[in-house]
C-alpha cells in the first residue's frame, strides 16, 4: 500500500516491498507456515463469501502485500498485517464497516492491533475491495477486473482512476510523470532498473498484472461492483471483540472458470506457505 502519504498499501517495490524484510515476511519454519495456512486460507474464504467479493482477487492481494504473513510489518511506514493497511486507512475502513461485523475495539491501540488478526484483516480488506470496486467502476464507467482492483488497493481509488484513464488515452506516458510520489516509493515498479529507463503506464500495469495473475500476459475476469452480502448474526468469544457469524451469501453457483481460478489461487497460497 505505498509510503505513508499514499492511501492504502505499503507498495510492492522489490527493495521496499511493504518494507517487510525476509526475516519478518518469509522467514518462518514449516510448523509456523502450517499454522499460518490453517488460519489464513479459511479467513480469506470466509471474508470473500461474507462480503461477496472475488476470492481469488482477495487472495492474490494478500499474496502480493504480505506473502500471506499476518504479522508482516513495514520498515518504511505504518503498514501492518496480511493486507499491509497503514494506520489511517485501517481506522477509516474499520469505522465504516467494523460495526456491521460486530467488531468493536475499545481503544485505538486495540483497533490497530486487529490488523494482525487474519479473520478481521480479511473482512476489512474485502469491504475495502467492495468499496473500491464501486468507486472505480463509477469513475471509469465500466466494470473493473481483479488486477485493476489491486491497483486501487496499491494507489488508492483516485490514483488508480487517474492511472487507468491516462493509460486509456496515452499508454506510452511515463508512469512516474503522472504519479511521482508513488514512483519514488516503488522504484522497482516504475523504473526498468537494468535499462535505466522509466516505465510507461502500460508497462507498469503489465508488470502489476503479471505479478497479480502469476504469469506474464495473464488476465483476470471483471468483478462485480457489488457483491452478494451474507446475513449477519452476532457471535462473540471471551477476550476477543465480537465478530458476527459468517454465512454464505445467496448467489449463483460459481462458473467453471471462477472455480478454477479459486482452486489455483488456493494452491498458490498453500504452496508458498508450505515451504517449497
Amino acid at each position: 500500500m505505498g509510503v505513508e502519504p499514499l492511501p492504502y498499501s505499503a507498495g510492492i517495490d522489490g527493495a521496499t516491498r511493504g518494507g517487510v524484510d525476509g526475516a519478518t515476511r518469509g522467514g518462518v519454519d514449516g510448523a509456523t507456515r502450517g499454522a499460518a495456512a490453517s488460519g489464513v486460507l479459511p479467513a480469506l474464504q470466509a471474508a470473500a463469501s461474507r462480503v461477496g467479493v472475488d476470492f481469488a482477487t482477495l487472495l492474490n492481494t494478500a499474496r502480493l502485500e504480505s506473502g500471506f504473513n499476518p504479522n508482516a510489518r513495514a520498515r518504511t511506514s505504518s503498514a501492518t498485517g496480511l493486507f499491509q493497511f497503514i494506520d489511517s486507512t485501517w481506522l477509516s475502513t474499520l469505522a465504516r464497516h467494523g460495526r456491521e461485523h460486530g467488531i468493536t475495539p475499545s481503544s485505538r491501540a486495540e483497533a490497530l492491533a486487529m490488523r494482525r488478526d487474519p479473520a478481521i484483516a480479511s473482512l476489512m480488506a474485502a469491504e475495502l475491495m467492495a468499496d473500491n470496486a464501486r468507486a472505480l467502476s463509477a469513475r471509469l464507467g465500466r466494470a473493473v477486473d481483479g488486477a485493476e482492483l489491486y491497483l486501487a488497493h496499491f494507489l488508492g481509488v483516485g490514483g488508480a482512476a487517474r492511472f487507468l484513464s491516462a493509460m486509456a488515452t496515452n499508454p506510452g506516458m511515463a508512469a512516474a510523470e503522472l504519479l511521482p510520489a508513488a514512483a519514488r516509493a516503488n522504484r522497482a515498479i516504475f523504473t526498468n532498473i537494468q535499462a535505466g529507463q522509466s516505465r510507461s503506464l502500460a508497462e507498469v500495469f503489465d508488470l502489476l498484472r503479471a505479478r497479480f495473475t502469476g504469469s506474464p500476459g495473464g488476465s483476470s475476469a471483471p468483478v462485480a461492483a457489488t457483491g452478494g452480502r451474507a446475513s449477519n448474526a452476532s457471535a462473540s468469544s471471551p477476550g476477543k471483540p465480537a465478530i458476527t457469524t459468517i454465512a454464505k451469501p445467496v448467489s449463483a453457483p460459481p462458473s467453471a472458470a471462477e472455480a478454477r481460478r479459486a482452486a489455483q489461487a488456493a494452491y498458490l497460497l498453500l504452496a508458498q506457505l508450505g515451504g517449497g
